[in-house]
């Protein structure tokens, strides 16, 4: 016969369901578009159960950005530190961000600037710089240390445009797109924003 769970373990089984709920539709449709009605929906309880958990929509999706953005942490590093080529190194990185953890990044700072509370906003950036753009700005640093980056190109301006390059990535793929695969995509998108599409006058 199977032990009756407590109180505590129910409660934890339905924080874990509402903010893996939440993960999903935040991150698919953007914080505005979802409501605290429709995440209770999907996990079928109701309204005043959700806000036991969580006090109100903003401090849910706080906190599905705290475990997304430590969860990426933990997994971007070690590729930050490989010994492979830049272009395998760089290759993994996104790789590792668009299949594994598919967040729209521009969506996202839309939200933590647009859509969050003064007093959160800065948190909100902190969490997207230390695990988005410091990463792929140490990455270039070392590039720039390398004398690879064109004069007037600092890592983090190359950090920023490649995160704004890959973007349109998270969003998923039309049904009437070009069949590529996700490595494919990338070794074209980083073809041309490391070498351009233009002809280079001899």
């Amino acid at each position: 016969m199977q032990k009756k769970r407590t109180r505590a373990e129910e409660l934890a089984i339905t924080r874990r369901k509402i903010l893996d709920t939440a993960r999903d539709l935040f991150m698919e449709k953007g914080y505005r578009a979802v409501s605290t009605r429709e995440i209770a929906s999907v996990v079928k309880i109701t309204q005043p159960a959700l806000y036991h958990h969580f006090e109100d929509k903003e401090t849910l999706y706080i906190e599905v950005v705290r475990e997304l953005t430590k969860q990426i942490q933990l997994e971007i590093h070690p590729l930050l530190a490989s010994t492979k080529t830049c272009e395998e190194q760089l290759k993994d990185m996104l790789i590792m961000l668009i299949e594994k953890h598919p967040t729209n990044i521009l969506l996202m700072v839309h939200d933590i600037l647009n859509e969050m509370k003064p007093e959160n906003q800065y948190l909100m950036y902190r969490l997207w710089q230390e695990t988005y753009l410091e990463p792929f700005q140490a990455f270039f640093q070392g590039q720039e240390a390398a004398g690879k980056l064109r004069e007037g190109i600092t890592a983090e301006v190359a950090a920023r445009y490649c995160l704004a390059t890959i973007s349109p990535l998270f969003s998923g793929k039309s049904q009437f797109a070009e069949k590529q695969s996700t490595t494919q995509r990338i070794e074209e998108l980083m073809d041309l924003m490391m070498f351009g599409i233009s002809k280079k006058e001899v």
